[in-house]
């Protein structure tokens, strides 16, 4: 199995979806956009970010939607904000160029648990699409980006544009 490997993605392709699906979180800044892994649910390639630790992650129930990266102490995938992702949007993350040194190991750390547990993301990503797409879960369909709509958008995206 090949590994997983950190991305960022285009402000312009976020700024794209956004308007199809207000749910789809906004790049957060320059200084730390979104990271986080892409794969594949059946057949379109999608972009799972990923979040730092915070204190109310302890709160956090892990389910569906969330997977909690070493019990929370190195942060969280989000399933919920997963996007479908054109190639185009795609940007390879080096850590070895964040000049953050802190956050080059915790990303470090991330990306070694995340393959780890390579086949558990994988299965959190397909049963959180399952549970919006097929099943039509009341509880996801409120905090989960409208997946079909998405990969419609993706399929219309023109990076030249």
């Amino acid at each position: 199995m090949e590994s997983l490997k950190l991305y960022r993605i285009s402000d312009k392709y976020i700024r794209f979806l956004k308007s199809r699906d207000p749910r789809v979180q906004d790049n957060k800044n320059r200084r730390r956009p979104y990271v986080g892994v892409v794969l594949y649910v059946g057949d379109h390639r999608y972009f799972v970010p990923m979040e730092s630790p915070k204190p109310n992650h302890a709160n956090i129930k892990p389910g569906r939607h969330i997977m909690k990266i070493d019990n929370g102490k190195l942060g969280l995938l989000g399933f919920n904000n997963m996007i479908p992702v054109h190639d185009a949007a795609l940007i390879s993350f080096d850590i070895g160029k964040e000049p953050d040194v802190k956050y080059a190991e915790l990303l470090r750390r991330q990306i070694s648990f995340i393959n780890r547990s390579k086949a558990d993301v994988l299965n959190h990503a397909s049963q959180t699409y399952f549970s919006v797409v097929h099943k039509k879960n009341a509880f996801l369909l409120k905090i989960c980006c409208d997946f079909k709509k998405l990969e419609y958008a993706c399929k219309q995206y023109d990076p030249n544009h």
